[in-house]
């Protein structure tokens, strides 16, 4: 039975039940296990005590609906009853009639087995049988993202909001994956374990736990098991299953840069004729900027973190509505800033917002009940109101929500105003947060038809189709460093591919200094121009480029122009991450699941299909790499790299080892200094020839919801090697202000043959330092273009 604990009463009393497509099975003992299944790939796994009544689906919103397909069939057997779904007839379940234990195969192979079920006192949790060669990933991340490895094989893991304040960011996802490839998604937002076959003096245990609040009320054992076998198609039936991410305005994916350090005590204090000095000083130095952060100096009564008050100061700020003309005019958008501890001084605050015990948290006057649906229609209006509504013509395109991590204080067996206890609630504190701001707020106001963008310090499972996350006040060091090049991916395996953090680091409150010229040049600029947000930001030096070193200055000219060349790539993979829960920084392990270098190499990520990057993350001047199987173009030489190895490089101060995929297609533009300027009428394609390739091109209209309605452009590419053709299809779908026409400039790499024609009319080729360049004119995106080689 291996090792399973049975005992007379617990076994089967009868047949199971099925209701609606679910199977209920009742134990000797009275306790109850329902299956569910959602769909061909998703299994739900409930089990409840004596007495107690399974909760209504709606207890929590993490999982985004609940009406899917219910197409499994039983079969009962001697010793088991067998659960197929005819749709995915590789996947079965067994229950075991004597302990109701569940086992789930693939292909008649075990994939997945419990062991047992158990309730002690305030916890709970189900054991499985472990596998030595197992490894896992996900779960979130940690306090300020600091994560010592992506592969949590051998850890104890939680998962949970914070009992210090100073327990920042954290990111509450109970979804992990495995390397055999399946999920498992644990439906409950009381405190959590997960152990991942640690050792104990035992024997080596794989489970997870739940703790209930001082009078074990409320929580109950329910877990989604998540098919693959692929670990893309995990996070993708992931992704369904709790939401999509949601797509934030292209503008957002550019350069994001602050008036951080230069507060009321500053020498160059913010307001808006420096906000307009300094972007136009950078811009005439040809630096880009598409995001202005507002920290804390836009708002009335003095602009400081935690004694203004949630409006625009009309001495700093004289006329909002003509700076936001001027903002938009030159290609910004902008983000407004709360602090919890200013609610008490904004508009509107009632005492009786606050939980009923505040007194032991920090800021004890601002700690408000997210369960109260009146504080969250206060919080909502508070942005509307003061700056957002479309009336007023005032700044305002993302929102950004500070330090609402910092309530750990309060006592776990407080009621809120909806009734649970602060135990169960705390990790759905950004859920609350982000349905607050976004469900219950943007998307029904005069907004909804512009993308939301909110950020906030943590967040919750299932809020990603609201909102996403940074990982708070991390410090400028290698370690921070290495953490969030982790952390980063973590969040993308958890379904939060937007995620952020302050590139370079934020504040070394020891030293009292932010990150020197080596820090910002290998992570504020290099590692942070390939991140899903780039926002060099914090206390200390100056971030903004023209305010660094000469060489500093010269190596941000590198990478901010790389970034915005690269904008229809990356803004196509943040197309994707949104239609299929697929991270834009990608694990390795996602794309070579099977391959133990793949596990163990985490300080490099794939950023798309078809980049490697490896940022130079400690204090020496190497960097180790594993190159998967395959070869790979070196980016800037563009020499062809044998791979399947690992390589040691020589690295020069703050440059990125960047690797493309041989066989690839890369789109870039002409580059902008904002991703307002763009010019989608003429496309670069950068094809890496060696092996067959395909890509695909998704634009719309960068701002406002229409994609979600189909409004939007697919343009594929596809190169045939062996036939030695371009094919460039005919433009599919449409939205306000597409391009109806199109130039292209395409550059080979790899290729040495300089005879190409199109149509039969042979091209004028120009041979540039091992890259053969063809200029094609306008031509209708409507029509399919097919360039080919010819004899010479």
């Amino acid at each position: 039975m291996n090792g399973i604990l049975v005992h007379s009463s617990y076994a089967a009393t009868n047949n199971p039940v099925e209701v609606n497509g679910a199977y209920v099975f009742v134990a000797g003992n009275g306790e109850r296990l329902r299956i569910t299944p959602y769909g061909e790939f998703i299994v739900r796994v409930q089990r409840i005590r004596t007495g107690e009544n399974f909760l209504p689906d709606d207890h929590y919103e993490m999982v985004e609906r609940h009406d899917w397909s219910r197409d499994f069939r039983m079969q009962e057997l001697t010793e088991n009853w067998n659960l197929v779904s005819p749709k995915n007839p590789t996947l079965k379940i067994t229950v075991d009639k004597k302990t109701l234990t569940l086992t789930f195969f693939r292909k008649k192979k075990t994939v997945l087995q419990e062991e047992k079920a158990w309730w002690q006192g305030r916890r709970m949790g189900i054991h499985f049988v472990p596998d030595a060669a197992e490894h896992f990933t996900g779960l979130g991340h940690s306090y300020y993202g600091r994560e010592s490895s992506i592969d949590l094989r051998g850890k104890v893991v939680g998962r949970n909001y914070g009992k210090a304040q100073i327990q920042q960011a954290p990111l509450i996802v109970p979804f992990y994956l495995s390397s055999k490839g399946y999920g498992v998604f644990l439906n409950s937002t009381f405190s959590n374990q997960f152990s991942f076959s640690a050792n104990t003096e035992s024997h080596r245990k794989y489970d997870y736990s739940i703790v209930l609040d001082d009078h074990g009320f409320g929580g109950q054992l329910d877990y989604f098991y998540i098919d693959g076998p692929e670990l893309k198609q995990v996070l993708n039936n992931y992704t369904q299953l709790t939401g999509r991410p949601r797509l934030p305005m292209k503008a957002v994916f550019g350069l994001q840069l602050s008036d951080k350090g230069h507060d009321h005590d500053s020498s160059t204090p913010s307001d808006q004729s420096w906000w307009q000095e300094k972007i136009t000083h950078h811009r005439k130095a040809g630096y880009p900027l598409d995001h202005v952060i507002n920290d804390n100096r836009w708002r009335a009564g003095g602009g400081k973190r935690c004694e203004s008050r949630m409006e625009w100061d009309q001495e700093r700020y004289p006329d909002p509505k003509l700076y936001a003309q001027w903002l938009k005019a030159n290609g910004l958008i902008s983000t407004l800033d709360i602090n919890r501890c200013i609610a008490q001084f904004s508009r509107g605050w009632k005492a009786e917002f606050n939980i009923q015990n505040p007194e032991n948290i920090e800021f004890s006057s601002s700690a408000p009940d997210l369960t109260n649906a009146e504080f969250r229609k206060w919080f909502w209006n508070i942005f509307y109101q003061q700056s957002l509504d479309p009336q007023l013509q005032f700044p305002g395109d993302a929102l950004w929500i500070d330090e609402f991590d910092e309530m750990g204080a309060a006592p776990d067996a407080m009621k809120l105003a909806s009734g649970r206890s602060w135990a169960e609630m705390r990790n759905y504190w950004f859920f609350l947060i982000s349905k607050a701001l976004v469900q219950e707020g943007w998307d029904k106001s005069a907004l909804r038809n512009k993308r939301p963008y909110v950020w906030v310090r943590g967040m919750t499972a299932g809020a990603q189709r609201y909102a996403s996350l940074w990982s708070g006040d991390i410090y400028p060091n290698h370690n921070d460093m290495q953490a969030q090049i982790r952390a980063m991916q973590l969040a993308g395996m958890s379904g939060f591919p937007f995620w952020g953090h302050d590139a370079g680091g934020f504040y070394d409150w020891n030293n009292k200094m932010g990150p020197d010229e080596n820090l910002y040049a290998k992570w504020a600029m290099a590692f942070g121009s390939f991140a899903p947000i780039w926002k060099p930001h914090g206390m200390g030096q100056s971030r903004w480029p023209l305010d660094r070193s000469l060489k500093n200055q010269e190596i941000a000219k590198r990478y901010t122009q790389l970034r915005y060349e690269l904008m229809p790539y990356i803004y196509t993979a943040a197309h994707i991450a949104t239609a299929t829960g697929g991270p834009m920084a990608r694990p390795m392990l996602l794309d070579y699941q099977n391959n133990k270098n793949a596990w163990k190499y985490d300080l490099q990520y794939m950023w798309g299909d078809s980049f490697l990057v490896a940022p130079h993350a400690d204090s020496g001047n190497q960097k180790e790499l594993w190159l998967p199987p395959g070869s790979w173009y070196d980016f800037y030489s563009k020499k062809v790299v044998r791979g399947n190895r690992v390589i040691k490089l020589e690295i020069p101060e703050g440059f990125l080892p960047l690797y493309v995929k041989l066989g690839a297609i890369i789109p870039r533009y002409d580059y902008a200094l904002s991703t307002a300027f763009a010019n989608k009428e003429k496309l670069f394609l950068d094809v890496y020839v060696g092996a067959n390739a395909s890509a695909e091109l998704i634009e719309d209209d960068d701002r406002s919801e229409g994609y979600r309605n189909g409004e939007l452009q697919r343009t594929q590419f596809f190169y045939d090697h062996k036939g030695k053709s371009l094919r460039i299809s005919e433009a599919q779908g449409d939205y306000m202000g597409a391009p109806k026409k199109r130039s292209y400039e395409v550059r080979f790499y790899g290729e040495t043959k300089s005879c190409w024609e199109l149509n039969g009319n042979r091209l004028v080729v120009e041979k540039i330092g091992g890259q053969l360049i063809i200029k094609l004119p306008s031509l209708p995106v409507s029509d399919p273009v097919n360039i080919n080689q010819c004899s010479e």
